[in-house]
């Protein structure tokens, strides 16, 4: 079994996948005023305003968990860029260390990197 693709269905996908771009640092490799799609690793991030089946009454928050290399950078770089930063980069119990930021549409991102032993 091989989880390697995650749609996330949004009201706006332009203003969603424009914030994407620049919180993760990447372009879309495809969008349009109803779909965009990104290379995320192994990983195919999706965002849609339409459903392939009816969510109605739909409500989810999605947290979406992106390791990186540098989690201090990240946070320079996103507080200059006047992103709304949740959680400061934190150690946590499970050893990672985390920095936590909010995306559009009540999408959530972690950034984190393994702790050093």
């Amino acid at each position: 079994m091989d989880l390697n693709q995650l749609d996330i269905i949004v009201k706006q996908v332009p203003q969603t996948s424009e914030a994407l771009e620049r919180l993760l640092g990447m372009s879309a490799d495809y969008k349009d005023d109803h779909f965009a799609q990104f290379t995320v690793g192994s990983h195919c991030l999706m965002v849609s305003d339409k459903a392939i089946v009816p969510l109605e009454h739909f409500q989810s928050g999605v947290i979406l968990h992106v390791q990186i290399e540098d989690v201090d950078g990240k946070y320079q770089a996103l507080q200059a860029a006047g992103e709304t930063i949740l959680n400061l980069p934190t150690a946590t119990d499970w050893g990672t260390y985390s920095l936590i930021v909010q995306a559009p549409e009540g999408i959530v991102l972690d950034f984190y990197q393994f702790k050093e032993a």
